[in-house]
């Protein structure tokens, strides 16, 4: 993550031990931090599409990811590739993708996050084991910003501490709206 690392996030929110002083401090770096991270959002209007940018702009609340799910974390050189004997696995004219879908919190939106040309995917998943669902947890925040040479990075910063790093070259974003038919509350059943 370039802007917001998950030792800053956690001493905004005091989950870890502090002097006042400390989190005054923490409070300040990430106003810096948010700052910067929209001023680096400007800089890629050339780079990203309207809609994703738009969604980094904007996408908070309901709109956006927070306390969101991932629903899978795909990676690999064939990820469009139908594996049943009818054609070659071209080895030539493969390039590494990535693709990542999350479920808002209200459950009624799904996100993916087409990346093309990957030249680096990091992840560091940790599932909670005091939760009762033993998963990752929900999604704390994304960003999307310059990368190294001409390449963006997308990050996915979890509240458990997992994260997500993608370095990239083009970004295929999409939002489909989902008609749930349950209540909320049902997503809380064990």
């Amino acid at each position: 993550m370039k802007y917001f690392t998950y030792d800053l996030l956690a001493a905004v929110n005091d989950w870890v031990v502090q002097s006042e002083e400390e989190r005054r401090r923490a409070e300040a770096e990430w106003a810096r931090a948010v700052k910067n991270y929209f001023c680096g959002l400007e800089k890629l209007k050339t780079r990203v599409a309207a809609p994703a940018l738009n969604f980094f702009q904007n996408g908070a609340n309901e709109a956006g990811l927070h306390d969101g799910n991932l629903v899978s974390a795909s990676v690999g050189d064939g990820l469009d590739y139908n594996a049943d004997g009818a054609s070659p696995f071209y080895l030539n004219r493969r390039a590494m993708a990535a693709r990542l879908e999350f479920l808002n919190y209200e459950q009624d939106r799904l996100y993916t996050f087409d990346l093309r040309g990957v030249s680096s995917y990091r992840g560091d998943l940790v599932v909670e084991e005091e939760r009762h669902a033993k998963s990752i947890g929900g999604l704390y925040l994304c960003e999307i910003s310059a990368g190294n040479d001409e390449s963006l990075q997308l990050g996915f910063l979890f509240a458990s501490g997992s994260s997500i790093v993608v370095q990239f070259r083009r970004l295929v974003f999409r939002k489909r709206r989902i008609d749930r038919k349950y209540e909320i509350g049902e997503m809380y059943r064990p």
